[in-house]
């Protein structure tokens, strides 16, 4: 597995969230059609999820993807498993990288969709039972690492401005604070 160990955490929880996702998202057979399906936006439901910068909606995405070109033999947490069971090449990692830091250049990053992004997987933490207080602010900056890991990887079928705003959630997520507890502190 080429997952850097300080990561693999947090890559099985995504994981675990976008398997049980797509399960859901897929019940019967006519929802395998139903997330393909091209919608008046333009995009299918799996398409829309690897536009967003959220690492859940790209294993989503991902299982997804997997589950409806070949429904596998397997549960689908285990072929994600799988999907990112060979690690990518340098070549096509630094072509990802590359691809993404052109349009920052010319365009910077793009820092308030970032920071939606960073509230918006706050507000998810917050949500999961394991969480809470200072336990999210400390989970939401322990994933600054691993956006850090996932953004140029081309395992993702994310596009190049999603993968900018992953970028940019890095610095966001090191030093987000969160919100309560800033509260709390000022009091």
């Amino acid at each position: 597995m080429c997952i850097p160990t300080e990561q693999r955490g947090l890559f099985d929880i995504h994981l675990r969230v976008g398997a049980r996702r797509a399960e859901d998202l897929l019940r019967s057979p006519d929802d395998h059609a139903r997330v393909r399906a091209i919608s008046d936006d333009g995009f299918s439901a799996i398409e829309r999820l690897e536009h967003s910068p959220l690492a859940d909606d790209q294993f989503t995405a991902i299982a997804l993807r997997l589950a409806v070109a070949q429904p596998p033999a397997e549960p689908i947490a285990d072929a994600i498993e799988r999907h990112f069971r060979n690690p990518p090449s340098a070549l096509a990692l630094d072509a990802h990288r590359r691809a993404v830091w052109r349009g920052v250049e010319s365009m910077g990053l793009p820092v308030e969709r970032a920071t939606r992004a960073v509230d918006r997987l706050a507000a998810r933490l917050a949500e999961r039972p394991a969480g809470g207080g200072v336990e999210i602010a400390a989970s939401v900056r322990d994933h600054a690492g691993f956006y850090a890991w996932l953004w140029p990887d081309p395992r993702l079928r994310a596009g190049i401005a999603a993968r900018r705003v992953m970028m940019a959630m890095v610095d966001l997520l090191e030093t987000h604070e969160e919100g309560p507890r800033r509260a709390r502190a000022r009091s």
